[in-house]
């Protein structure tokens, strides 16, 4: 598999995967959650109430690891997934908000105006495809220029 099929993969598995974990520090701790994820080419989203823990976690220190697209029948066993680390930033700005609202959120947020309804954006900084039955062992993608 060449470095352009390799990209394609991720994305493909990016856009077709939107359930995955969202790890962050809690003092010396890791701690991890499920998160739903949308992504913009290899960037992604995911949102959240600012009064949750890992918002604070976020603020003090916004190195993050993600886990996505171990998933399907057989419990995702031998199916390939992105293993991530990312800079996560919090934003607030309202185009964001209304972009990635959806009214299943309406469980935890009155809606794309609840002044605690925030964006977290997780740009790359590393991205390895691991368990391609194409591939041997996981494969880095290079991410200059993208």
């Amino acid at each position: 598999m060449n470095d352009q099929a390799v990209k394609e993969e991720v994305l493909r598995i990016l856009s077709e995967h939107r359930v995955g974990t969202l790890s962050t520090m809690k003092g010396d701790q890791p701690f991890s959650r499920y998160m739903i994820f949308r992504n913009e080419e290899f960037t992604l989203y995911t949102v959240s109430s600012k009064a949750t823990e890992k918002v604070q976690d976020i603020l003090n220190n916004h190195k993050v690891h993600i886990l996505l697209g171990f998933e399907g029948a057989g419990g995702g066993y031998g199916k390939p997934y992105i293993d991530m680390t990312a800079v996560a930033t919090i934003h607030d700005e309202q185009e964001l908000k209304e972009r990635f609202w959806h009214d299943n959120f309406r469980k935890y947020l009155e809606g794309p105006e609840d002044p605690n309804y925030i964006v977290i954006r997780c740009e790359p900084q590393s991205i390895r495809l691991i368990n391609h039955p194409d591939l041997d062992g996981p494969t880095p993608i290079n991410l200059t220029g993208v």
